[in-house]
């Protein structure tokens, strides 16, 4: 996980209070080692194609719904509806989404049940840290980006070679492996290697390396991740 969508409104009726929250949450998302993209650069106000793809190039989204229009006769508001657009979107691409939500605020549409934290904007210290606790779940979850040498050297030569194909499975600690999937070759300094995300740490890995058809010419077997440390004597 790398970048996180921040849905807000640009405008919003709570001033300077909503913006400041919207700069904590900036500050929140960065301690957690992650990059905040918002459309506010975009002009806002629509979901347009660029916002669409902004929105997709992330790997979660936050959505701030605030008091911005009170229903007639109700304690209720109404929230700006392209931040309810913006979050229907990630939601519609099963991308990670919360919803942090003013009292009072009614979501409709569909995944309205969906996680949310409720939001009181003058004590907003309680959902800042469910917030937290929702990104750190997520990052678990996604795990992280691997890159993994292959040895010995004729089977590096033969996974660069344009032609084969080098397959990863990630296998838990307990229950079934993961389904083989294709992984990107990369040649680098120090060596070629597979480009494998979501590495969770409590999985061992698993690779094949195809020269032609379906029969694999190398094999890993299932190696745990632990980290090759070469020593040296000292005099």
């Amino acid at each position: 996980m790398n970048k996180i969508f921040l849905a807000f409104p640009f405008n919003p009726k709570g001033g300077k209070v909503v913006q400041e929250l919207v700069r904590n949450i900036g500050r929140l998302v960065a301690s957690q080692g992650l990059v905040t993209v918002t459309g506010e650069v975009l002009g806002g106000n629509a979901l347009t194609p660029a916002v669409q793809k902004r929105i997709a190039d992330c790997d979660a989204l936050i959505a701030l719904f605030t008091r911005e229009k009170k229903l007639a006769g109700r304690n209720a508001w109404l929230p700006t509806s392209w931040v309810q657009a913006e979050l229907t979107s990630a939601r519609a691409r099963d991308q990670p989404a919360v919803a942090l939500v003013e009292p009072g605020v009614e979501i409709g549409g569909p995944y309205s049940e969906n996680e949310r934290i409720l939001l009181d904007l003058k004590k907003a210290t309680e959902a800042l840290l469910r917030l937290s606790e929702t990104i750190g779940e997520w990052k678990a979850q996604s795990g992280r980006f691997l890159l993994i040498r292959l040895l010995p050297e004729a089977a590096a030569i033969l996974a660069s070679n344009g032609i084969a194909r080098c397959q990863v499975r990630l296998v838990p600690r307990q229950g079934p492996a993961g389904s083989w999937q294709n992984a990107t070759v990369r040649t680098q300094p120090g060596g070629v290697f597979l480009a494998v995300p979501g590495v969770k740490e409590d999985v061992a890995i698993d690779v094949e390396i195809i020269d032609q058809g379906n029969t694999p010419r190398w094999k890993s077997g299932e190696f745990p991740q632990w980290v090759h440390v070469e020593m040296r004597s000292v005099p």
